[in-house]
């Protein structure tokens, strides 16, 4: 694989994880906090509102770590072998689990006695439906994976 490219993309995902790190200190605690000051009807929710969106983030940064494990599995030539499946199913289930979180916290915003505005429900909607879109998709791409594996093993018993 191109060296540049590889390099350029590690640091990018490095970069996301340390942001996100701040995200997750910082900024979901103090947004779900001034919510909670323009909406004293969220009192009560601050706690579990804040700890959605921290394990949210938390979905997306073990994804980030896995998929650095694949890159560097991708540059190594070690990609199409069965050791890149755990992490691929890592991927799969951070994604699975964050898709879960902002599903059920879309249906809480829905069913809940709490106003919310029109926008926020449907951006928590659309969250929602591409990480399902995602899923679907990181699903397909295990199946070619598998299949590209399955190959290389083929070729290289004949070789």
């Amino acid at each position: 694989m191109n060296r540049v490219a590889l390099l350029v993309l590690r640091g990018l995902i490095t970069f996301t994880l340390l942001v996100s790190v701040f995200g997750q200190v910082v900024a979901i605690p103090n947004a779900v906090a001034d919510e909670a000051r323009l909406h004293p009807e969220l009192t009560d929710h601050v706690t579990a509102y804040s700890a959605v969106g921290i394990v949210g983030v938390l979905c997306v940064q073990v994804a980030l770590v896995a998929a650095l494990v694949l890159l560097s599995m991708a540059e190594t030539d070690r990609l199409f072998t069965q050791r890149a499946f755990p992490w691929v199913n890592v991927v799969i289930g951070a994604t699975a689990a964050a898709t879960a979180l902002t599903t059920g916290f879309g249906v809480h915003m829905l069913s809940s006695e709490i106003p919310g505005p029109p926008a926020q429900i449907l951006g928590v909607g659309g969250l929602a439906f591409g990480g399902f879109a995602l899923l679907l998709v990181l699903l397909v791409m295990r199946g070619l994976l598998r299949r590209a594996t399955a190959m290389e093993d083929e070729l290289a018993v004949v070789v």
